[in-house]
């Protein structure tokens, strides 16, 4: 599917009561670059868009899977990213407004859901090992 399933046109928008969002994109828009966390499957986002007053509200829902590094023994570890129930809003002025592109606040709320650090097997086999080198709580 084309980058495209990002817009929302406002003026067919206030003709009809909802416009549905479906499709698959690259996870390209996300622009990671830092080594340690990868995107490489493509990135399902589901939803509707509807207006309500001066606000265009998105609900949706999003699905894919990132890899990252066990914090513990470094392994790469693939995890599946589920996101249900995102709504994204956006104030506009009445003609102000003619198309909005929810690209950047799914990027954000998307990077925001991923955890800092992750451990391979909920528990790394590892950490028993290494348990020696790790701080002591008091």
């Amino acid at each position: 599917m084309t980058q495209d399933i990002f817009k929302i046109y406002l003026d067919r928008l206030r003709l009809v009561p909802q416009q549905e969002i479906q499709g698959s994109v690259n996870p390209d828009f996300l622009e990671v670059a830092d080594g340690r966390l990868f995107f490489r499957e493509l990135i399902e986002i589901k939803g509707s868009a509807y207006l309500a007053d001066d606000h265009l509200i998105l609900h949706l829902d999003v699905t894919t899977s990132y890899i990252s590094f066990c914090k513990i023994c470094n392994e790469e570890i693939a995890t599946p990213f589920l996101l249900e129930g995102l709504y994204i809003t956006e104030d506009f002025e009445k003609g102000a407004l003619k198309e909005y592109d929810f690209r950047t606040p799914l990027r954000d709320a998307i990077l925001l859901e991923i955890p800092l650090y992750t451990e391979c097997q909920g528990s790394c086999p590892q950490r028993a090992s290494l348990k020696e080198y790790f701080k002591q709580s008091v």
